[in-house]
């Protein structure tokens, strides 16, 4: 606001300049009627020009009504500049007694009426122009705004699927082993309460690499009661990864697609291995598995690896960071996090 108003008064200083110099210099009168009536004509539009900021919002530009809003500002411009040469005749006709400068100014106010006309239009323009550009950033802005709050609605939707989805299958585990053992249903659902009440406290968009790990042992831990010997899991990662920040509940859907299709249809022991390496500019998640190839298919609701691919593309505006690799019998997923620190960067 402060510029805006330092700005005006620069430009009403340099048509004054303007007006000072085509009197004094182009119409040779001397300094002080050039003075007088540069300074008296400057302030006295200076003054109208205050109300004409609203004329815009009042005035609305519309295509359908073009004629009525030409001949709005038509007659705008000649009252104005009718008012105008007035007021500046009667201060000058008070200051300056001559009658050559009187003559002088009875002769030009057609002149007068013009400029003060052009000046109108000129300013009008200004104002509708600034008026557009306040609008379509206030739009942009809008947009951006509702565009967020999308965004964030859709990924705290994917997210909080994923905690539905896993304890659908974890108490569907504990059903099972009660008919198995009831010492292991009831350390499976102490380990469940533990990692639920470590996800669910968790409501930050991201989290250290050190941490999902965790919560993603605690799950293995909660499966291992369940089946036993039939699976392994083996961990090979790079240390200075843990305190970088990953979206949160990223890597659980991993596990989880691994023992459900891998574990659920084997018939020999499963190894599942994590791996995490920096890669470039990201870390590199891989998790594999061994299958059985022609095993039977174990149904589910498939949403992990989607979730995973959806929340990558609204995070990070990129749709290769998850890639799908079977290799004989190993079904491998590989995840591309971007560093954080890059990501900030190229924001």
């Amino acid at each position: 606001m402060k510029n805006k108003f330092i700005s005006g008064i620069a430009i009403w200083i340099l048509i004054f300049g303007i007006a000072f110099g085509v009197l004094y210099q182009g119409l040779k009168l001397n300094v002080t009627w050039s003075l007088l009536d540069g300074l008296i004509s400057v302030m006295a539009y200076a003054a109208f020009t205050l109300s004409f900021k609203f004329q815009a919002q009042f005035v609305e530009f519309q295509r359908k009504k073009l004629p009525r809003f030409l001949f709005t500002h038509l007659l705008g411009a000649l009252l104005v500049s009718a008012i105008w040469v007035s007021i500046c005749k009667i201060f000058l006709f008070w200051l300056i007694e001559d009658k050559v400068y009187q003559f002088f100014f009875n002769e030009s106010i057609g002149f007068r009426i013009i400029i003060g006309m052009t000046v109108y239009f000129l300013i009008t323009a200004f104002n509708y122009l600034f008026l557009y550009y306040d609008n379509y950033r206030e739009k942009v802005e809008n947009e951006v705004s509702l565009k967020n709050i999308i965004t964030e609605t859709e990924l705290k939707n994917l997210k909080f699927q994923i905690n539905p989805h896993f304890i659908f299958n974890a108490l569907n585990s504990i059903a099972a082993l009660t008919h198995i053992s009831s010492e292991k249903a009831g350390s499976m659902t102490i380990k469940l309460a533990d990692f639920m009440r470590s996800t669910l406290t968790n409501t930050k968009p991201y989290s250290l690499l050190g941490d999902e790990l965790n919560n993603c042992r605690m799950y293995v831990d909660i499966e291992k009661i369940r089946f036993g010997d039939k699976f392994s899991f083996e961990e090979k990662v790079d240390d200075t990864l843990l305190k970088e920040e990953i979206p949160s509940m990223i890597l659980q859907p991993l596990f989880e697609n691994s023992i459900k299709y891998g574990v659920y249809e084997a018939i020999e022991k499963v190894r599942i291995l994590f791996t995490a390496e920096k890669f470039s500019d990201y870390i590199k998640i891989t998790v594999e598995n061994n299958f059985t190839d022609g095993g039977e298919k174990h149904k589910g609701e498939g949403i992990g690896l989607t979730n995973i691919s959806k929340r990558m593309k609204i995070l990070y505006r990129q749709d290769d960071l998850i890639k799908i690799e079977k290799d004989e019998n190993i079904f491998r997923v590989l995840l591309f996090i971007p560093l954080k620190n890059d990501v900030l960067n190229e924001a």
